[in-house]
């Protein structure tokens, strides 16, 4: 490390932690973020616009819903009954699907693996294989060639 470089320094005012702040201020923060984000939005709103007209949004509205300066009452009630009715249907097959497959498992069981496998593939004893099996937490102590040498109990350690 070069002693002439200086170290980087965070500015603390960049980085917060969220959760240590009151609940107030993060509330507030919260608003003024909101608040910016609308009018972010509001900004975008002539080019949307423009986009809209352009191609045929505006047409689009008078034949659906102002058609001769009058309101479409089929239009108006079968919209929002076919709103209702695809999120019905949608629900629906989601249960469906949710009761039919409930309490299923679609994995293929594993055939188990012998110790001496696993004493194989570590390069390890089958005592050693055997100790990690019965193991809930353990350290591995590895030779200079990473083969198994031995472990520690952390379950006995604790005690």
């Amino acid at each position: 490390m070069n002693a002439s470089k200086p170290t980087r320094r965070y500015d603390s005012r960049l980085i917060r932690k969220t959760r240590q702040q009151p609940r107030l201020q993060r509330t507030a923060w919260g608003f003024v973020t909101i608040a910016f984000w609308g009018f972010y939005f509001y900004l975008w709103a002539p080019l949307i616009t423009a986009l809209s007209w352009l191609l045929g949004g505006q047409l689009a509205w008078l034949q659906l819903y102002e058609y001769k300066q009058s309101v479409d009452p089929f239009i108006v009630i079968a919209l929002p009954v076919m709103l209702v009715c695809c999120s019905v249907l949608l629900i629906a097959w989601a249960e469906y699907n949710r009761m039919r497959f409930a309490g299923k498992d679609r994995r293929n069981a594993r055939a188990d693996v012998s110790l001496e496998e696993i004493a194989h593939n570590l390069g390890a004893s089958p005592a050693l294989a055997a100790q990690l099996a019965n193991g809930k937490s353990v350290t591995l102590h590895m030779d200079d060639h990473a083969r198994p040498i031995g472990l520690t109990d952390q379950n006995i350690q604790m005690r």
